[in-house]
């Protein structure tokens, strides 16, 4: 069996950022996917400010550092940084800007006042956008992107709208996983512009959930019991409409997890991007 590569995107990943269930399902099931012999991982997540580099042994990658990125009409330069998650061999890239990143406390989303940032899209607009076009300095074409809720949910359309022309990206395909179901989903069009994609929807803000589930190859909703993820999204009709008419399925998360859970639940994740 060949070797399946898969890019896994997530804004949280413990014990480097820690603020919903995210960060522990990043944590964990990179782990069980890093353990098959025939499955080569590699995460990726923004290097906030409060992450130590001393504690957890960040690296410089040469080929890696000042890498120029186009966003919203201007050139970001941006590095990365590279260590394992601990206690496992799980290679973590850090994408650096300090612009966007470094300020941002340990909510990451939000003031310690409470407040939302009100960039917060074009944070992580930039994150997407960043993610995938750093992929040709790696000089590795991951075969799935493993795209982890709101935060990646530009992937998948930049992925089909901007890069499967080119050669590099042609055969790569998505996965969009949905942790939350909250406002944070909702991206101004602004942030559109500054990728250059129309937004395929009127208004001011466009679900970007939406958009996501509808440009992904596979969309699986990780339904915490705790959070009530699918019923939740079974509250937003054009959401949950979008979900069903997609390749979409869902894996129950109790609220007591085992290593059985997380087992099972690589080996699903694995077959089904076997599958795409």
């Amino acid at each position: 069996m060949a070797p399946l590569k898969l890019y896994y995107l997530s804004a949280e990943v413990a014990p480097f950022s820690e603020t919903y269930e995210l960060s522990t399902f990043s944590r964990k099931i990179t782990a069980k996917l890093h353990d098959k012999e025939d499955v080569d991982i590699r995460v990726s997540q923004p290097k906030y400010g409060f992450v130590s580099e001393r504690k957890y042994i960040l690296r410089e990658v040469i080929r890696l550092k000042d890498l120029p990125v186009m966003y919203d009409g201007k050139k970001h330069i941006i590095n990365l940084k590279s260590c394992f998650i601990p206690e496992t061999r799980v290679q973590v890239y850090f994408i650096e800007n300090n612009t966007l990143y470094k300020s941002l406390p340990e909510l990451i989303y939000k003031a310690r006042n409470g407040r939302v940032f009100s960039d917060i899209d074009f944070r992580f607009t930039f994150f997407a956008k960043a993610a995938v076009h750093t992929l040709t300095s790696m000089f590795w074409a991951p075969d799935v992107l493993v795209c982890n809720d709101w935060q990646t949910s530009f992937v998948p359309t930049l992925l089909k709208e901007q890069y499967q022309s080119d050669e590099f990206f042609a055969n790569m395909k998505s996965v969009y996983i949905i942790h939350s179901v909250n406002n944070y989903r909702k991206f101004s069009k602004n942030s559109y512009s500054a990728v250059n994609i129309e937004p395929s929807v009127k208004g001011k803000m466009v679900d970007n959930h939406i958009r996501a589930i509808q440009d992904a190859d596979l969309v699986i909703a990780m339904n915490y019991e705790s959070k009530k993820v699918l019923e939740n999204m079974q509250k937003q009709k054009k959401l949950y409409e979008a979900f069903e008419e997609a390749d979409s399925r869902v894996i129950d998360v109790p609220k007591k997890t085992d290593r059985s859970f997380w087992k099972d639940t690589a080996n699903t994740i694995e077959s089904a991007c076997r599958e795409l």
